[in-house]
């Protein structure tokens, strides 16, 4: 089973590659399960059957305390995608990653995993995992294979560098880098830059998004990428990206060496 968490900071483009992974994985005949990791429970919309959101965990939780049953946090999406939404408390109240944590404990006690006969789990989560809550993926050993979605952005890839040392922190559970997709800003984009940052990290950038228009378009329609245009540069951005992430060997990954806050600010100047 691939077990593979999309990371990067707030409008990055991570749900954009993580939704269409999973898709391009179960139009594949992958069995495929979803998991949307971020408060605003807006990554498994992209792939419901109706375009609607689907009701998030910690909504059901309100109304039935005592979930006993996976079909209650599951709900059916495209291509036959089993989509959970964490989901979280209404803006400024509460903590957001709590809805992660707690979502991660139902799917362990309703062993929705180990269970549910899935060739590949995509979890989709925001941040750079400063929050205890939103490295719960790493934390609890969901996660093996982590994907960090970076632009040459210097918060993107201050992101990109914590969310390597939570890596660090967990890799007694299995985990480790698989590589960076990089999401460049424009034409111009500095991609020396991604590169002298994957070396430093001892990564490699897996694959370069090309900045295509039919992204936009896929958005607005609801739609991955993957759907609306498959013969776009992007789609075959995206199942590239799949079939390398695919190929690669937990046991061959190095573990990543990041910076410390102040190396990575000199870094920068360089």
């Amino acid at each position: 089973m691939e077990r593979i968490a999309v990371y990067g900071k707030g409008g990055i483009g991570k749900t954009v590659v993580a939704t269409a992974l999973s898709a391009h994985f179960a139009k594949s005949g992958k069995r495929v399960l979803h998991v949307g990791c971020d408060p605003k429970h807006d990554s498994a919309v992209r792939l419901s059957r109706d375009g609607n959101a689907i009701p998030t965990v910690l909504d059901t939780l309100v109304d039935e305390p005592n979930i006993a049953a996976a079909d209650r946090i599951l709900h059916a999406g495209r291509f036959g995608i089993a989509c959970c939404e964490a989901g979280g408390p209404a803006p400024g109240l509460g903590c957001g990653g709590r809805g992660v944590a707690r979502t991660l404990e139902l799917l362990d006690e309703l062993e929705v995993i180990e269970s549910g006969g899935y060739d590949v789990v995509i979890f989709d989560v925001l941040g750079d995992v400063v929050c205890g809550g939103f490295a719960a993926p790493l934390r609890q050993g969901f996660a093996e294979k982590v994907l960090i979605v970076t632009s040459e952005e210097p918060m993107a890839l201050f992101a990109a560098n914590n969310i390597s040392r939570a890596i660090c922190t967990y890799q007694r559970n299995g985990v480790v880098l698989a590589g960076l997709v990089a999401n460049l800003k424009g034409p111009t984009g500095d991609q020396a830059l991604v590169d002298r940052f994957a070396a430093a990290l001892s990564t490699k950038v897996v694959t370069y998004l090309p900045r295509d228009p039919e992204v936009v378009a896929a958005e607005r329609h609801g739609l991955t990428i993957i759907e609306h245009a498959p013969t776009s540069a992007a789609a075959a951005a995206i199942a590239h990206l799949a079939e390398r992430v695919a190929e690669l060997r937990t046991s061959d990954m190095p573990l990543p060496t990041p910076f410390s806050d102040d190396d990575f600010f000199t870094f920068m100047r360089e």
